[in-house]
């Protein structure tokens, strides 16, 4: 499988090589319960559930009850901080008694059963009228930078008209301050906390074609040439939105990787739309048509180490379960370099219908493929049919009506130790001192050898490479014979910055 859009053609030959003697690898990050597999709840911050010290207690003795063994919980909803952050304000939640930190108690408590814990931020939505009245801390980015802020210093994103959703504003993630604020709010929980990972949601624009943030477009007049405001549904103006998040999440693992290599990046992606995946164009479908989610390249490309697909159907709908077995053999099937985590939702279904759900997930493929793991969406809203919680917890790992005698999660299980956080390779962030865009960046292996890839500088200049070979690199930007050199080593992110 080739994982860069630019190769010469010796590379092109020993790739098609390597992928005809070890297709199984490329195929599929292989994996099964006995090597390993991802057993997770994702656990949100609107209900009870991780707020207080008896409910951290309850959840982590009901994950460990359960035989599973990741906790992903909701450390910020909407830029605020259930955590002691240096970025984000401290959550206004009044449901966190004063002086707490979730965060810090539930690694602590997590860490003494042998679970892991990551942290789960949303990125795209600045704010939520569900909360309430605006947030009364003047450092919170509604306040300093959201709807009724200067143009000039707005990060949300407006649609076509110029509207800006006022009951969920977002992030325009071609803003420049923007996007430095997220990567700060990523980063900044790897610096302070002893995570497993952080995990990413909303990391994609709104639906329903927004994306025109003064800046931003302005941005893409600069980088296309055009002057007129385009149309939703306009082919570059897609694609140019794709790349902005694409060039985000690149820089994000970049810099999250070299605060802590051991540290895993995942995120929870779309599986949205009824055309059936394993037929249809992926560039077709409406994560990337709709909200801009090019998240196959991320698993592919080795931009991410998970990608937890939120495969929200009710099987009570026999269109949606069909979707969502289309989906589920898809991406069992995906050829990848990373992860990818399988997301039924909880909420949506009986519980008698998730534990269904939970075993067709972890099922292998008709082609014998499997997923590295499975977390049912969610922890605190666990069902559609009224019955108690301890019913669905009961029924992952004990006999009940629920599971036909036969439950999925029968005895404990590892997580997986990921083949590519161990590999011999090595991460290229690269920043142009101007902090200029869209210059184009030419890398090649050795000084007079050969083109490994080339890419262009994303808002704020920077450029990621993954898994590189160890060695010396060479950098050219835009054809300029003044070539900077760059060492690769083995498990680094390697920094090189060009004035």
């Amino acid at each position: 499988m080739l994982r860069r859009s630019v190769r010469v053609g010796f590379i092109l030959m020993v790739s098609f090589v390597l992928l005809l003697t070890s297709y199984q690898w490329d195929n599929q990050v292989e994996a099964s319960e006995n090597e390993g597999f991802i057993r997770a709840f994702w656990v949100q911050a609107f209900e009870p559930g991780a707020k207080t010290p008896d409910q951290i207690d309850k959840l982590v003795q009901d994950v460990k009850d359960a035989n599973m063994n990741t906790i992903v919980a909701q450390v910020s909803r909407r830029h605020d901080a259930y955590y002691h952050s240096d970025v984000l304000p401290f959550t206004e939640d009044p449901a966190v008694p004063e002086g707490f930190d979730p965060l810090g108690y539930l690694l602590t408590k997590a860490k003494e059963q042998g679970i892991k814990v990551h942290a789960w931020v949303v990125v795209g939505p600045m704010w939520h009228t569900v909360y309430g009245g605006e947030p009364e801390d003047p450092n919170h980015i509604w306040n300093q930078h959201g709807p009724n802020a200067p143009e000039d210093e707005t990060w949300v994103t407006e649609d076509y008209s110029g509207n800006v959703p006022y009951w969920q504003p977002y992030l325009d993630l071609g803003h420049p301050d923007a996007r430095d604020h997220v990567v700060n709010m990523v980063t900044d929980i790897v610096k302070n906390y002893d995570v497993d990972g952080v995990h990413l949601d909303y990391i994609r624009y709104p639906e329903d074609g927004k994306g025109y943030n003064a800046t931003s477009l302005e941005r893409f007049h600069e980088e296309t040439g055009r002057s007129d405001r385009p149309q939703p549904w306009d082919s570059e103006w897609i694609k140019w939105k794709v790349d902005q998040v694409d060039s985000l999440i690149k820089r994000i693992y970049a810099e999250t990787m070299a605060e802590d290599m051991s540290a895993e990046l995942s995120a929870a992606v779309l599986s949205w739309g009824f055309a059936d995946p394993r037929s249809t164009d992926w560039w077709n479908m409406d994560p990337i048509q709709r909200s801009h989610q090019n998240w196959k390249e991320w698993v592919q490309e080795g931009y991410l180490d998970y990608a937890y697909v939120m495969n929200y159907d009710s099987d009570a709908d026999p269109r949606r379960e069909e979707r969502f077995n289309q989906w589920i053999e898809w991406q069992k099937d995906l050829p990848r370099n990373r992860g990818i985590v399988i997301g039924p939702a909880l909420y949506l279904n009986t519980i008698s219908d998730s534990i269904n759900q939970i075993r067709r997930a972890i099922d292998p493929s008709p082609l014998g493929n499997r997923v590295e793991g499975i977390s049912p969406y969610v922890y605190n809203v666990w069902s559609n049919d009224g019955l108690p919680q301890e019913e669905l917890i009961r029924s992952l790992y004990e006999p009940t009506e629920h599971n036909d005698g036969n439950p999925p999660f029968t005895e404990p299980v590892a997580v997986p130790t990921p083949e590519w956080k161990t590999a011999s390779h090595g991460h290229l962030l690269g920043t142009i001192g101007s902090q200029l865009s869209n210059q184009e960046v030419t890398i090649r292996r050795g000084k007079a050898g050969e083109v490994i890839d080339k890419v262009v500088t994303d808002a704020n200049g920077h450029f990621v490479l993954t898994d590189l070979e160890p060695g010396n690199y060479y950098i050219e930007v835009n054809g300029e014979s003044d070539l900077q050199k760059v060492k690769i080593n083995t498990q680094q992110v390697s920094t090189i910055t060009i004035e």
